[in-house]
């Protein structure tokens, strides 16, 4: 066998090789990015293990919220019902937001059964020079929601945000009734999937 030849199928096997390699690595990626989908992460802002909302198991208290005219409350929540907080002073919840809202544009069945609480803690951010968020923000940021999924706009100790111990955000829970009727926090953390916008 020629040196030419030997070169060539050489380099052949290295080609076969890191194919295979990369393709074990591709696999692998994909493996772990569904892992990460199915596993509940920690709300931003609290320390490790701590997920900023009542843990799974929980039941809710009884709660108004809204307008007068038009309350929510927590017998409007059924079962696998997604309760997702948002803040305006919070940066991930603003980078969220687009991808939530897009979401549920186009899916008006999966809507009914969201409710989306937009916390105006801008008054009690714990930070001064965190974002100088207002209440038209917040008023924005639930316009934006309100325009897709039932929407509610309170303080940071309104009656929705309290309900479900929220103080971290973006978070979210789904709820469901236990056998003797009472609501229950039943998952914490899993965002639905958003659209990718492509580029």
């Amino acid at each position: 066998m020629s040196p030419l030849a030997a070169a060539v199928l050489a380099v052949g096997a290295l080609a076969m090789v890191d194919l295979v390699l990369t393709v074990g690595v591709v696999r692998r990626l994909r493996d772990h990015s569904d892992l990460l989908r199915r596993t509940s992460v920690p709300a931003v802002g609290m320390p490790g293990g701590m997920s900023g909302i009542a843990p799974v198991g929980t039941p809710v208290p009884s709660f108004t919220a809204g307008p007068p005219d038009s309350p929510v409350t927590d017998r409007d929540l059924t079962d696998g019902t997604l309760v997702a907080f948002f803040s305006p002073t919070c940066e991930p919840c603003r980078d969220k937001l687009p991808g939530f809202v897009a979401r549920y544009a186009d899916r008006p069945e999966e809507a009914r059964q969201v409710l989306a609480v937009v916390v105006d803690d801008s008054h009690g951010a714990r930070d001064p020079h965190e974002s100088g968020a207002s209440g038209e923000d917040a008023g924005s940021m639930a316009a934006a929601l309100s325009a897709v999924v039932p929407t509610v706009q309170e303080p940071h100790d309104g009656p929705v945000t309290t309900a479900f111990a929220a103080k971290a955000f973006p978070s979210c829970v789904r709820v469901g009734h236990s056998p003797d009727g009472g609501l229950v926090v039943t998952e914490v953390g899993r965002w639905p999937h958003t659209p990718v916008a492509a580029r």
